[in-house]
């Protein structure tokens, strides 16, 4: 009986001892699963602390919980530009300009930006452009559009310290990525100032179909260093400029007006100041030789420009867009007892395009208060037309200038873009233009004819 029942008591350990190996090993599985499970999913979320490349954001790092991320991307434009024709209307001989056949290249844009954030809001932005520099010479340098420390906050926006754009008109304040034509109007050249080193705030978005701009700079332009000195070089000067826009989309509609408004005090110049008020004929950035210049001006006190803006999509197909600017010199000393009366200027340009091929789509950012580009996934068409106008030959009454300062003139421009995709993209433009008081000529009237290709990447 002994037996029996040690053999028994045996046999239940033994038996019990397996059942819980058993649901040992269950468990084990089931975690083992688990964990492959998990390693799954991090592989089907490509957007969480891996690097991947996101269209028209390059290429990302962010962290799994979203405070920390590093971005780097850029855009590459390649154009080609001819003067056809440049004829003197009053039958003078063209002179010290580009003459007719002639043609020119270059990289118009050669940028890389990188980006992150570093958690709480705070994040940096540094964008060098290798294409820009002397356009009279070969020998380019790298300037820094962007080199800026910013900090958001939610409900509030975005403030920027640092070079940065200056809050400005529809065109200007439209990222050259998101252009439809290859240039600015020549109003806009005239009248915006570029990037500034200074203190900026951005909505972002934080109202909604509101957006709200505004910049307080000092010092040139695209200088991330702003020495004092005696005033010569420029750096002792300041300004801000502020920009509105509201969105608002209905049916096939997306409509986008909005209001800027600039001033720069330079009155710290010492006298003289080369202005940076010029423009090329209808936007031939390769043409050295400015059509709209108003050159050294002296007794400056200060330079302000505003104006509406307007842009209208319509079945995310048809783009059509206008803006009207103006502006003056005020200036500081008087000549023989009178003072000088305002050097002013206005300009305005209104521009269509529509997409007769592809699927691809227009949109406007409520966020940016801008047109946001171009949407193609594999070969779109547009075609596009511009008319545009500057005038900058007034003439105070009361000035130490016997001529008119400036220039004017009106330019026609026809083109196509075919877009590979949405990072690629070809475009094409012919443009006339009639100028009734040329700077390069003396004021004589000119017309000239024009051709330009660019090829547009960005990553």
């Amino acid at each position: 009986m002994r037996w029996h029942n040690v053999l028994a008591g045996i046999t239940t350990i033994f038996f019990a001892s397996s059942v819980l190996a058993d649901k040992n090993y269950d468990a084990q599985i089931d975690a083992l699963q688990n964990e492959i499970l998990k390693i799954k999913q991090a592989q089907n979320t490509p957007d969480k602390n891996q690097a991947y490349f996101k269209k028209g954001k390059g290429l990302s790092i962010e962290s799994i919980d979203g405070k920390y991320s590093f971005q780097f991307k850029g855009r590459i434009m390649y154009d080609m530009a001819g003067v056809l024709s440049y004829e003197r209307d009053d039958a003078g001989t063209v002179s010290d300009v580009a003459m007719d056949n002639g043609w020119g290249s270059e990289f118009r844009r050669l940028r890389f930006s990188i980006k992150g954030e570093v958690g709480d809001g705070w994040g940096f932005a540094f964008q060098p452009d290798f294409a820009d520099g002397g356009d009279d010479s070969s020998d380019r340098k790298v300037v820094f559009k962007d080199a800026l420390i910013y900090k958001k906050w939610k409900g509030v926006g975005k403030f920027t310290f640092g070079n940065q754009k200056a809050a400005a008109g529809l065109y200007e304040n439209t990222s050259s990525n998101n252009l439809i034509f290859m240039e600015r109007p020549m109003h806009n050249e005239v009248m915006n100032f570029g990037h500034r080193a200074g203190i900026g705030y951005d909505s972002a978005g934080a109202f909604g179909p509101w957006h709200l701009k505004t910049t307080l700079f000092n010092g040139k332009e695209s200088a991330i260093e702003q020495n004092l000195s005696d005033g010569e070089s420029g750096n002792e000067t300041y300004g801000a400029s502020m920009a509105t826009h509201y969105t608002h989309k209905v049916g096939d509609w997306s409509l986008l007006g909005g209001f800027h408004y600039g001033y720069w005090n330079v009155s710290n110049s010492n006298g003289t100041l080369d202005t940076p008020n010029g423009a090329r004929a209808q936007g031939v950035h390769t043409l050295v030789d400015k059509v709209v210049d108003f050159g050294n001006l002296t007794d400056l006190d200060s330079l302000q420009f505003f104006g509406p803006q307007m842009s209208v999509i319509w079945n995310k197909n048809l783009l059509v867009q206008a803006e009207y600017q103006k502006g003056q010199w005020d200036f500081t000393k008087t000549t023989g007892g009178l003072e000088h009366d305002a050097l002013e200027f206005q300009g305005a340009s209104i521009g269509a395009a529509y997409q007769v091929y592809g699927s691809g789509k227009l949109k406007h950012s409520a966020k940016k208060g801008a047109l946001s580009g171009f949407k193609c996934k594999s070969h779109c068409t547009m075609v596009k037309y511009q008319y545009e106008f500057i005038d900058a030959t007034d003439q105070p009454y009361n000035s130490m200038y016997s001529e008119n300062r400036g220039g004017s003139g009106q330019a026609h421009t026809l083109g196509i873009n075919h877009y590979f995709n949405s990072n690629v993209r070809l475009m094409a433009e012919y443009a006339h233009g009639n100028y009734g008081n040329d700077n390069t000529q003396s004021g004589a009237d000119t017309t000239m004819n024009t051709m330009q290709l660019r090829l547009h990447l960005k990553y």
